[in-house]
């Protein structure tokens, strides 16, 4: 839930900051820099407090290796925070596709695997250092999940596909075969 308020208050600065700039963003801009930065600011903090925070969240089954998996989702993090930020003029220069809805897609596989660390520090009674809210906090964390992967699939694009235009359907169409003049 805290990463709810994170992605909720990055968002609703985007969208000020944007109205001031004379550059306004819609929701689903607002909405794809909140989870942006979010993810930037939580990646960041994998590596920062990786032995302290997250480390201790991962089920004993994966234990033996718990900081790689700390990195990775770390690492995973900020590509797809970076992924939903960059402007898609830079992948247009950069002859790179536009990669949003494919950062949408792989954050949100990546919230399904993380389940997982939330619904273990559940079951385990277990407090997290910086987020000492109770045991109610870590039975209803796993509840948010599905709001963040809709979220993230919603911002990038990913979901729901958007509605052709009436007069759009005719430019797929097949084309006409025109006769070479002569």
């Amino acid at each position: 839930m805290s990463f709810l308020l994170f992605i909720c208050s990055f968002g609703a600065v985007a969208w000020a900051v944007s109205r001031l700039l004379k550059r306004p963003l819609d929701l689903r801009g607002a909405m794809r820099w909140g989870m942006g930065l979010g993810f930037l600011f939580t990646g960041i903090d994998h590596f920062v407090s990786a032995s302290t925070r997250y480390a201790p969240m991962i089920p004993d089954a994966l234990a033996q290796h718990a900081l790689a998996w700390v990195y990775l989702t770390g690492v995973a993090e900020l590509a797809g925070g970076m992924g939903l930020l960059v402007p898609v003029s830079v992948y247009e220069r950069l002859g790179l596709p536009n990669l949003r809805k494919q950062a949408g897609i792989w954050l949100s596989v990546m919230l399904v695997c993380v389940v997982a660390a939330n619904i273990n520090v559940a079951l385990k009674g277990q407090t997290v250092q910086g987020l000492e809210f109770g045991a109610w906090y870590f039975w209803i964390r796993p509840l948010f999940q599905p709001v963040f992967i809709a979220w993230a699939l919603y911002c990038s694009g990913a979901w729901p596909k958007p509605k052709q235009a009436a007069g759009s359907q005719q430019a797929h169409a097949a084309p006409s075969i025109q006769q070479p003049s002569r």
